[in-house]
């Protein structure tokens, strides 16, 4: 019975930890909101939306 107690505690803190990551994440991390995902089209892209608001 302690060893399955143990083994409780030590999942309930690991699944406590990536909760906290995963709020951390969403509400104090800036996201990236392009489409691409990071590839060299998406600097063409925000470069010319730049030209057109001036």
């Amino acid at each position: 019975m302690d060893i399955q107690l143990f083994i409780i505690i030590i999942i309930g803190i690991v699944v406590g930890i990536i909760l906290a990551r995963t709020v951390y994440r969403f509400f104090f991390t800036e996201r990236d909101h392009s489409h691409c995902g990071g590839c060299m089209g998406c600097d063409i892209q925000k470069e010319q939306a730049r030209h057109l608001d001036r």
